[in-house]
């Protein structure tokens, strides 16, 4: 990462849905006996209260030999769809750093919408599009069922788990958004897909943090990263009030340049979001995911800002000099304890 340049690496609902695979982080769906687990997945999270519209950016990477697959993606209402570019999130990452002792150097909307509607039982094609090399369908169902049947009818293998999953949406009359991807290597084992921008009107910000029962058991560990920039710092919850283990690592105003720099990034107009001036960096590293409902941000009690600990140059915590007393004087205590063991040992060993 150069030093500012970054050249590094929303929600009336949708879904997103896994074809031979699991999902980007609401629902698994695969082919069978073809694995695949998200080893590492962020999202970025745009907040505009004046228009109650969230932007969700997200982006994982993939573990599978699956040649192609797909996943599902929940909203409230039916979503634009944009790519949008990883140096985001590479941006975010350098504004939410932690302090150092010496800086490093090295520190497309949717194309077309369908004419006409296509129905399957009592599923709607709301939209089609191609989108950073997905195939994106945004869905409407009003039965499980007949969304369980679309899917399979449309190459994506669904489950019981999965029909239960789709239930709470359905009723909720949240749209589903079904993207399908393809690695198209042989032999592939990681698959790292590009960052698609959903936009959509919700009551509160959210991140689609439901999964199937399957996958909610799972027990692999996984590192959920949420940039959240709104007019204030929030705070998660599972549900209603459920509470969610993820940690705030990040928290503060950022200014109105650093601002209008996000959004050229997220290629979103400038003056999209004029209040959203306060960022705050999450982490969710819970294994098993408590994924029984969706996670929903508030406004915090707690508005006071949140820095990580200093590093230095190479990136290891910074110790105060009494903690580097306590290490010196720790490896001078074990080296006076071998010492004495060593002169016990040898006097031991001369009166035998």
């Amino acid at each position: 990462m150069k030093r500012c340049d970054f050249h590094s690496e929303r929600v009336q609902r949708g879904l997103v849905l896994l074809l031979g695979a699991a999902s980007l982080a609401c629902a698994p769906a695969g082919r069978m006996g073809e694995g695949i687990h998200i080893a590492e997945e962020s999202a970025i999270i745009i907040w505009d209260a004046a228009t109650k519209t969230q932007h969700f950016i997200r982006r994982a990477s993939f573990e599978t030999k699956a040649k192609d697959f797909g996943f599902l993606v929940p909203t409230p209402t039916v979503p634009k769809l944009e790519e949008a570019d990883d140096e985001a999130f590479g941006y975010l990452a350098w504004l939410t750093r932690p302090p150092v002792q010496k800086l490093r150097d090295d520190v497309k909307a949717l194309r077309r919408m369908a004419d006409k509607s296509e129905t399957v039982a009592q599923v709607i094609v709301i939209a089609t599009a191609k989108v950073a090399g997905y195939d994106a369908t945004v869905l409407e169902a009003t039965d499980a069922n007949a969304l369980d049947g679309w899917l399979k009818q449309h190459g994506y293998l669904s489950s019981p788990a999965l029909v239960e999953w789709y239930k709470p949406y359905i009723a909720q009359k949240w749209k589903i958004t079904a993207f399908k991807i393809a690695t198209n290597t042989e032999n592939t084992t990681s698959v790292k897909t590009s960052a698609i921008r959903m936009s959509f009107e919700s009551d509160r910000p959210f991140f689609p943090y439901r999964e199937p029962a399957v996958e909610a058991g799972s027990k692999a560990a996984r590192m959920l990263r949420v940039y959240l920039l709104g007019d204030t710092r929030h705070d998660g919850r599972i549900g209603a009030e459920g509470k969610w283990q993820g940690k705030t690592v990040w928290s503060n105003r950022v200014t109105e340049g650093n601002r209008v720099s996000l959004m050229k990034r997220l290629k979103l107009p400038d003056d999209t979001a004029r209040a959203a001036l306060h960022l705050t960096e999450f982490e969710d590293v819970a294994s098993p995911r408590p994924g029984n409902d969706d996670l929903f941000f508030r406004a915090a009690t707690d508005q006071s800002p949140v820095s990580k600990p200093e590093v230095d140059d190479i990136g290891r915590p910074v110790r105060s000099a009494w903690e580097e007393l306590a290490v010196v004087a720790g490896v001078l205590l074990g080296i006076t304890v071998l010492v004495l063991l060593y002169r016990f040992l040898k006097r031991i060993f001369r009166r035998a």
